[in-house]
């Protein structure tokens, strides 16, 4: 993939997450292309025009869980139930401990469930996380943050 850009959606409402997200990226040698939506509703839109008109689509989705307007689990449903965005590696960025939370999101497709730790070392291992998964073959869904947040 060098030289080319990958497009990545990141649905995330919390300006400092976004910020450490690109941060994340930048350290671990991405070469990307950011687009933030806001809340779900948005991240939907931008997805939906994808689907319809043929746009190009992200190559990753960084989708934060507890989005106003649409959650992340909507969003994850309306995805996996979409021919065009289904392929579409999705790995979910959340502050939850909840095994319900993480369950529902690997059974709706997510790759990665990546919970949000509060030391910076381990955001920045987000960056890692996301080139391996760009460069691996498709895997089946794991879930990180145990570790990596420990």
């Amino acid at each position: 993939m060098t030289g080319t850009k990958t497009r990545i959606l990141l649905a995330e409402d919390n300006e400092g997450d976004v910020f450490l997200v690109r941060r994340a990226l930048e350290k671990n040698g991405v070469n990307f292309d950011l687009s933030v939506a806001e809340n779900g509703e948005e991240a939907w839109r931008i997805l939906e025009r994808c689907e319809r008109s043929g746009e190009t689509r992200p190559d990753l989705l960084l989708l934060d869980l507890n989005l106003p307007r649409f959650d992340g689990s909507q969003i994850l449903a309306l995805v996996g139930a979409s021919e065009q965005l289904r392929t579409i590696p999705v790995i979910v960025l959340t502050s939850s401990d909840s095994i319900r939370d993480r369950d529902r999101a690997l059974s709706l497709g997510a790759q990665l469930f990546f919970r949000k730790p509060t030391e910076l070392s381990a955001f920045m291992d987000l960056g890692r996380l996301i080139k391996e998964l760009l460069a691996a073959a498709p895997r089946p869904a794991a879930e990180y943050g145990s570790r990596l947040n420990a």
